[in-house]
């Protein structure tokens, strides 16, 4: 099989594009604009530096392939506008492109995300059918990525998974975490019993290739999580174990760190940065659930998700240290 992965050279993507040269497809990695090869150097694919805003170079790109795992995005911008144009228009020009093959249009995943869901409200778990409340600019564009597929999925074979926060080898979102509790500290913005849906990397490769292979995924949407949801208090728990240190735990206040995030997005705009924190992902971080229910995901896909967050945490830790991270 040859498939498309845009975004590849990242975290996600890079075990994906090993997992798909394992099992011998042919594979075209698709970056940004004079990007790097990253994580995928070395691998035997091919790799088209050309991003995801000219429909004409990303048709020639999709000639051939059967499936397309459209998974470049921004998770921080310096503008909402850039984040838009990235995630949402980058998305629409992506299926552009694959309309355009008439046919022979390739089947198109797109990794979405829980963001464009919101939190949990009612202490009901997200699902498929949630009503839609995003948070921050990020949600919102993904969900208006989700509305292109819709939008072609008359010309094109199309399937959305969402994906709450992913971690394992090669992630830098949780490094910080684990290196303050190698020092024995444990720190938490508000409560500890927040609640949360987490996935493991290769539990992530294993959805998307489900998705691609399973003809009754084509236009459906999917949560993807590891079935037990997992609060802040037992993450921590499993850090401590992993790293074999006993801790202490800290909460920073809401409202402080609140503050903190306003003065670090006012500072990335001096300089003309994205802002890692900023007070959209402040409000996200401070929800009390973001829980999904993947049972459909489970029933159609074959997903078996094989990492609960003990196991992943202890094979995360040890990648780390084995890369000298930790």
């Amino acid at each position: 099989m040859r498939a498309v992965v845009t975004g590849g050279a990242g975290f996600i993507g890079s075990h994906l594009i090993e997992t798909l040269v394992a099992r011998g497809d042919e594979v075209l990695c698709i970056e940004r604009r004079g990007g790097a090869r990253g994580w995928v150097a070395g691998q035997p694919i091919e790799f088209a530096p050309v991003g995801v805003d000219s429909p004409d170079a990303l048709r020639r790109a999709f000639e051939g392939a059967a499936t397309v795992f459209h998974l470049a995005a921004l998770t921080e911008a310096r503008t909402p506008a850039e984040m838009y144009a990235v995630n949402t228009e980058g998305t629409h020009r992506v299926l552009q492109a694959a309309a355009a093959l008439g046919t022979e249009a390739p089947r198109v995943i797109l990794l979405s995300s829980l963001a464009a869901l919101g939190p949990c409200r009612n202490g009901e778990p997200l699902s498929p059918d949630s009503v839609p409340c995003p948070l921050s600019h990020y949600g919102q564009s993904k969900l208006l990525a989700e509305a292109m597929m819709h939008a072609y999925a008359d010309r094109v074979p199309t399937t959305i998974l969402r994906f709450p926060s992913v971690y394992g080898p090669r992630e830098r979102g949780v490094l910080t975490f684990f290196r303050l509790v190698r020092r024995g500290i444990a720190l938490s913005i508000g409560r500890w019993d927040r609640e949360v849906s987490m996935l493991y990397v290769d539990d992530a490769v294993q959805a998307l290739l489900g998705a691609a292979d399973a003809p009754a995924a084509v236009g459906r949407t999917y949560c993807v999580a590891h079935p037990d949801p997992i609060t802040w208090s037992r993450f921590a728990d499993a850090a401590s174990a992993a790293l074999g240190r006993r801790i202490v735990r800290l909460s920073v206040p809401v409202p402080l760190a609140r503050l903190v995030a306003a003065g670090a997005e006012a500072q990335a705009r001096l300089r003309r940065r994205a802002a890692i924190l900023n007070r959209e992902r402040m409000r996200e971080l401070t929800q009390a659930r973001w829980v999904c229910d993947p049972s459909r995901a489970i029933a159609e896909l074959a997903f078996r998700p094989g990492f609960s967050i003990e196991r992943g945490t202890a094979a995360a830790v040890a990648w780390y240290r084995q890369a000298g991270w930790l």
